[in-house]
């Protein structure tokens, strides 16, 4: 797998963690399986990052809940995930027609590890050369679908400014009505609390690229309205993922805490 790529074992590892422990929140049950050997050889590095473990497992599980509650009201909508890695939630969550679109040798290898037969819902893995190919050749055949919901989870922090403009274009041209769920990190963010996982994952050629002071910015300038915004450090928290205080967290982290977070975008 590329650089990048490989973050999905941290993903996959986080739930993995997450489902093993004594009161799970999201209980990925398939984590383990798509960990595999090496998967869980990069985990080892990552395990004990407490509080970026603890925020990501809440990213999980805000999206996953986002998803569950458009789900419950549109069953057949299409859940696109652009750079699914080792996503499972067409595994976990009921209804949609799923579609995960990532790098050949991602998707070559969940279909070895956890194959589409074994999906209950309608489950379509789609490869691309980011690179080299384009994102709207790929999934022009759901142009014409209804209630599209749209899933880059992970991935815009290590994409430059060219490219989020870019995967923005396709995607409102693709899909002119649609809800997109993301996570979005500030530059202030980053600074105070991102520099040491970043620095792990640096090591494995992996790093983040042109992080802003505002990153909805953009969403507003292609004409996004945003639904919702759920601070992940503070979702964590109310999980019990994390042992700090509410007002202590608050008290310490102030407007801080919104650095990085999970939003909801709809565009229409």
């Amino acid at each position: 797998m590329k650089a990048v790529s490989k973050t999905a074992y941290y993903c996959c590892g986080v739930r993995m963690q997450d489902a093993e422990s004594a009161h799970p929140v999201v209980n990925d049950t398939y984590a383990r399986r798509l960990m595999g050997e090496e998967g869980l050889k990069y985990w080892e590095e990552f395990k004990n990052f407490k509080m970026p473990n603890a925020g990501n497992t809440a990213r999980a599980y805000i999206i996953d809940n986002f998803l569950k509650e458009e789900l419950l009201i549109n069953p057949n909508s299409t859940v696109i995930i652009i750079g699914a890695g080792l996503d499972s939630r067409a595994y976990r969550l009921n209804g949609g027609i799923w579609v995960e679109i990532d790098e050949q040798a991602v998707i070559d290898y969940k279909n070895e590890t956890l194959p589409e037969t074994e999906c209950k819902n309608k489950l379509v893995r789609i490869p691309i050369n980011f690179e080299t190919e384009k994102l709207a050749t790929k999934l022009s055949a759901y142009s014409g679908n209804k209630h599209i919901l749209i899933v880059v989870e992970g991935v815009l922090m290590y994409l430059t400014d060219e490219q989020r403009n870019s995967l923005l274009q396709t995607v409102i041209s693709l899909f002119p009505r649609h809800t997109l769920y993301c996570d979005l990190m500030t530059k202030k963010f980053f600074d105070k609390l991102g520099t040491p996982i970043h620095k792990k994952f640096a090591e494995y050629g992996a790093t983040f690229k042109d992080l802003s002071v505002d990153p909805t910015a953009l969403f507003l300038k292609y004409g996004y309205k945003q639904t919702a915004q759920v601070a992940m450090i503070e979702k964590a928290n109310e999980l019990g993922l994390a042992k700090t205080p509410k007002f202590l967290l608050k008290l310490l982290l102030g407007k801080l805490i919104l650095g990085y977070a999970v939003y909801s975008f709809l565009q229409e």
